[in-house]
């Protein structure tokens, strides 16, 4: 059996980021043995002085040398690029990078960032995930999942727990967990409480665990996400879930608040209009697999490469 590969995986505490580093990651290990070496970046103390220099702190200096670097988040940028110049091995990031693309081999930037696929940039089905579906048959519950207001979407609360309400009365078989989020305006997660009867119940984000959406969805035959929380409906697709959108207001038209409508004219999940007129939510033949995809273009690009190390 071939050595484990040393990965450095750097991590600036978000879960979002932490998640699409995990789900790379944990594709990768299916394919390589890997030695995975977690390394926290928010008391990383690394100026462009360090960078220039290849001076790394004692606590990254002292770690084996690395074959593959990932990150994500801004917080891991200026890490990566300095762990590259210092210990040598191929880097990833997994977002629009802020530094200009040289200073990785490789990023996986989402198609809707507006960056151009390149040599170094390869463009993915949204942000990058650790979701997988569980083997055999679909029994959970169907998840309602609750965003808020952002810079890109606005908030009409009435209109919302219409379609939640519609979506809840209007099925027979009553198998629904209702959750909220951070952004969730605090009026909005007080009326979710009155969904409350047999076969529905009302979580609140504070109380479900880390690994609550994951395993919800991995189970769920169907979810319904409004339209704002992009990172959760491209998590539902993953998870093999039919995904329905709830509409929310858009405030800015961009390329945000054009996901899910294009997700919806490409037949990938279905707006609540939709779902009213004939009470079916698509689903796809076989689920959102891009870590899946991203993972062998990392082995083909970076380790089977001739420079690879």
């Amino acid at each position: 059996m071939a050595a484990p590969l040393v990965v450095w995986r750097f991590e600036d505490g978000k879960p979002g980021h932490d998640r699409q580093s995990a789900g790379l990651l944990r594709a990768l290990e299916a394919r390589r043995p890997l030695d995975i070496h977690a390394i926290p970046t928010a008391h990383l103390r690394l100026g462009w002085w360090d960078v220039l220099r290849r001076r790394l702190p004692p606590s990254l200096a002292a770690l084996p040398a690395p074959d593959l670097m990932v990150g994500a988040g801004h917080g891991c940028e200026r890490p990566l690029l300095a762990a590259r110049r210092a210990r040598g091995g191929r880097s990833v990031y997994l977002m629009k990078p802020s530094l200009p693309l040289a200073c990785f081999d490789l990023c996986f930037v989402p198609r809707h960032d507006g960056v151009p696929a390149g040599p170094r940039v390869t463009l993915t089905q949204g942000v990058l995930n650790d979701l997988r579906p569980a083997p055999g048959p679909r029994t959970g519950a169907v998840p309602i999942l609750i965003g808020g207001p952002s810079k890109h979407h606005g908030w009409d609360e009435p209109a919302l727990l219409r379609q939640i309400a519609s979506i809840v009365f209007g099925s027979r078989d009553r198998r629904f967990v209702i959750s909220d989020s951070r952004r969730t305006p605090a009026t909005t997660s007080a009326k979710l409480a009155d969904f409350v009867q047999q076969g529905v119940s009302v979580l609140s984000h504070r109380t479900v665990g880390p690994d609550w959406l994951r395993e919800t969805l991995a189970q769920a035959p169907d979810a319904w996400v409004t339209a704002d929380s992009v990172s959760m409906l491209f998590e539902a697709l993953t998870a093999g879930c039919a995904v329905g959108v709830l509409a929310v207001p858009v405030i800015r038209a961009d390329r945000i608040a054009a996901i899910a409508p294009q997700l919806a004219r490409d037949g990938l999940v279905a707006t609540h209009e939709q779902w009213l007129l004939d009470g079916r939510l698509p689903r796809a033949a076989t689920p959102l697999a891009e870590a899946e995809r991203c993972a062998d273009i990392v082995c083909a690009q970076l380790l089977d490469s001739p420079g690879q190390r």
